[in-house]
């Protein structure tokens, strides 16, 4: 019989155990998924992997091929997700693995105070993410379209077809800052990645930003999204927002 190691995927505060039926298959060549207790009401759902497919060198060769990594990634993500309606649920990072259930307990222990600390943090709230970009055509056709009824109003419509891509762009970011507060205020937290957002010169990603929201407050929080995304309408302001999921960037 092989060796096999004890696979992570997250850690769930439930007063009881917590159910895996219906939940389907976890890592590729792993066995069937369980939940261990490691206290304080805190159970780790792992599965055990073999060994000669997880092992360090394993890992090493597969971490260099996508066509590996992306169907355990996915595996990864879709597990965590189905606990998303957990009193308290910490998504553990992407082969997360020990050598035994007895060394997940034994870690998690070690660290108890951390980790309660964190799971009381994003207890019964759920994690949302807002994408505003700029999108420069659908603002330079509009005001391409504005009606010239004298020579300088055409100039005028020309200028601003011109000078689309600076002055516009501005009144985007100034926009974007404006609902990135308004929104803000809907949060128990938030994260702005703005390195992403000017990762290069003349970027048309406006805002990149994730939210911290009580599962409560989840519907006021959409609301006010399509309150604030209808004020846009008509600047080239494009809104994508995503979730509920677990709460990846607020575990740290």
């Amino acid at each position: 019989m092989s060796a096999t190691l004890s696979y992570v995927f997250c850690l769930v505060r439930s007063g009881r155990r917590p159910t895996l039926r219906g939940i389907g298959d976890g890592m590729p060549g792993g066995d069937e998924l369980r939940a261990i207790e490691v206290g304080d009401g805190v159970w780790a759902v792992v599965q055990s992997v073999p060994e000669p497919e997880y092992g360090e060198a394993a890992l090493a060769r597969g971490l260099q091929d996508l066509d590996w990594v992306g169907p355990r990634a996915i595996a990864h993500e879709r597990i965590i997700e189905s606990f998303l309606s957990a009193t308290a649920l910490l998504p553990m990072q992407l082969f997360t693995l020990f050598t035994s259930d007895d060394r997940v307990a034994e870690h998690v222990r070690s660290d108890r105070a951390r980790i309660g600390r964190i799971l009381t943090r994003v207890e019964k709230k759920v994690e949302w993410g807002l994408r505003l970009t700029w999108n420069e055509k659908e603002a330079r056709e509009k005001a391409a379209k504005r009606p010239a009824r004298t020579g300088t109003e055409f100039l005028a419509r020309k200028r601003d077809v011109l000078d689309v891509g600076r002055r516009r762009l501005a009144d985007a970011r100034t926009a974007a800052n404006r609902v990135y507060k308004a929104i803000d205020r809907q949060a128990a937290a938030s994260q702005r990645r703005t390195s992403l957002e000017r990762a290069a010169p003349g970027s048309r990603l406006l805002l990149d930003a994730a939210f911290l929201v009580p599962v409560a407050k989840s519907g006021a929080f959409r609301t006010a999204i399509r309150e604030e995304t209808r004020r846009l309408r008509g600047t080239g302001i494009e809104t994508s927002l995503t979730g509920p999921w677990p709460a990846y960037n607020f575990i740290q």
